[in-house]
């Protein structure tokens, strides 16, 4: 992938509070801070929200395996949270589907996360 094609990268999650704490880990990271957007399918202020998503906009395949790790490293933090499921868009419009667990081995996740990119 050339470093100047805009893709990006989906993760559902269950309330809006564990979106806005995502998407603030993300935004300290550096690297995403300003390609970080969330949303929210119920109307502000109604808290029955099935599911919150963050985007995160890429231009690398090295871009996704960070993403990727810092969703790890922020999991790994918060104990109630289980696994994610990230939606990674391609710039030809396909899509691949990743799962995020702390049970995973981290090199291992990251290393096919790399391959997925690639594809």
């Amino acid at each position: 992938m050339r470093d100047d094609q805009l893709t990006q990268a989906t993760i559902r999650l269950a309330g809006v509070s564990d979106a806005h704490s995502l998407s603030e880990w993300l935004n300290r990271a550096g690297h995403f801070r300003g390609l970080v957007d969330v949303t929210s399918p119920s109307p502000p202020g109604d808290t029955a929200a099935i599911a919150d998503t963050v985007t995160v906009a890429i231009t690398s395949g090295g871009m996704l395996a960070l993403l990727i790790s810092k969703i790890y490293d922020w999991i790994a933090m918060r104990p109630h949270t289980g696994s994610l499921k990230v939606t990674y868009t391609r710039p030809d419009g396909t899509s691949a589907e990743i799962k995020v667990d702390r049970a995973q081995d981290r090199a291992l996740l990251i290393d096919r996360v790399r391959r997925c990119a690639e594809s």
